[in-house]
């Protein structure tokens, strides 16, 4: 208490973090008891010595009883750290059902036809997950488990059965473990290292080389150290267990590339995927090699260099369609730990958007978080729902609710 009257701040966690604001008092959240419980809650994230209280216990879980208080988290034998979902992909516990499987990917044909009419192409590309390639390490209950047929079998199946531009990194990198110079995965991230990124960027820009008969630029490695200090995502799973002592690690390499600038041609891109796209795009990948290229994390958040319009969402863009078409390649990039959801997700809202009629109540819900993101960008607009908020006795984000969905009901008696 003392420390805390004294100004005392916390340290940084690891993992996703929302700061809680204090809660301001007024008649209607003191009358509706909501103040304790708010008050609870934002106490509990600025009394002193938190950070340490949570560290030490996570600490004590992680040294005696080889466990995570983080739920997806699986500690593996030597030290190595899992997602559980990798898991799950590798022995086939997430399967989908092959006709779900089958009626996606022949949606997705339906997708192809119609950007290729428009001049773009689609390709797959499937990497694999840290459960594939360390699957030794796994903790003794799962070599207990009888393998099923996976997720990644029944797509590949689907893909060559209808010809779609399928690129299959999983079975790839799986060949080269143990033969290349470098680790290609870390024993504390989940995500693959520098050294894999870069073969896996090597390798779809010589495939796009031949395929369009063109010469793009080339990263080329300059300087590469091996160090067991780690970088970017190489340790993200032991950040987010928050231990107090640092879990040893196996060396990784650390890249400086420059560019071949004898390849100029110019290919535009863009990328639909999960986390594993970052790994290249933190090599340059749309920065260096690609053209006037952006990437799309989970068909949601916008990723791409110097991006001096400000969107940061999908949804604030007024066309979706006519933004994929600016593009000469539609490149989905997943991983085999995500393909119990992503596909579904990716797939489908292409199919939405190309070969269905708008639905009012997908729209709605669209155009709601759309409004959403509007006001929050809008300062003035923002101060006046701050000022209704504190009105009507209600949270900021309940009153950005009621006019975003107000918004929505007026731009959509437009188009319904």
């Amino acid at each position: 208490m003392i420390f805390q009257f004294f100004g005392y701040k916390n340290g940084k966690l690891g993992g996703y973090y929302v700061k809680i604001e204090k809660p301001e008092i007024s008649f209607m959240v003191f009358n509706s008891l909501e103040i304790q419980n708010k008050l609870e809650k934002y106490v509990k994230q600025q009394i002193a010595f938190a950070d340490f209280f949570i560290k030490f216990s996570n600490q004590i879980r992680y040294t005696f009883l080889k466990s995570s208080n983080v739920n997806n988290v699986i500690i593996g034998k030597d030290n190595y750290l899992y997602y559980d979902y990798y898991i799950n992909s590798y022995l086939g516990r997430d399967s989908v059902p092959q006709d779900t499987i089958s009626l996606v990917v022949k949606e997705l044909t339906q997708v192809r036809d119609s950007l290729k009419a428009k001049g773009v192409d689609l390709i797959i590309m499937i990497a694999p997950g840290k459960g594939s390639f360390y699957p030794e390490y796994f903790p003794e209950f799962y070599s207990r488990l009888k393998p099923k047929i996976t997720n990644y079998e029944k797509y590949s199946k689907e893909f060559y059965k209808h010809n779609i531009n399928y690129l299959d990194f999983y079975a790839w990198l799986i060949s080269l473990k143990g033969k290349t110079p470098y680790r290609l995965f870390s024993n504390t991230g989940v995500h693959w290292g520098q050294y894999a990124c870069y073969l896996a960027i090597d390798s779809l820009t010589s495939y796009l080389d031949e395929k369009y008969r063109i010469n793009l630029p080339r990263l080329k490695i300059s300087n590469i150290k091996e160090s067991t200090k780690m970088l970017r995502s190489d340790d993200d799973a032991e950040k987010l267990i928050n231990v107090i002592q640092n879990i040893p690690d196996y060396p990784m390499s650390n890249i400086e590339f420059k560019v071949d600038s004898t390849g100029n041609d110019k290919l535009s891109v863009l990328s639909i995927g999960d986390s594993y796209f970052y790994g290249l795009s933190d090599l340059g990948l749309n920065r260096l090699v690609f053209y006037e290229s952006e990437f799309w994390f989970y068909f949601d958040e916008v990723d791409k260099p110097n991006n001096k319009e400000g969107i940061k969402y999908v949804i604030e863009y007024d066309n979706i369609k006519e933004e994929i078409e600016k593009h000469n390649v539609l490149l989905i990039v997943m991983t085999e730990g995500t393909l119990s959801t992503s596909p579904t997700s990716f797939f489908r809202e292409l199919y939405y958007q190309y070969c269905k009629k708008p639905d009012y109540n997908k729209e709605f819900k669209r155009y709601v978080r759309k409004y959403a993101i509007a006001i929050k960008n809008n300062k003035q607009w923002l101060k006046d729902i701050e000022l209704k908020a504190k009105k009507n006795g209600i949270t900021l984000e309940e009153a950005i609710d009621i006019d975003a969905k107000y918004m929505a009901k007026e731009y959509l008696k437009k188009k319904f």
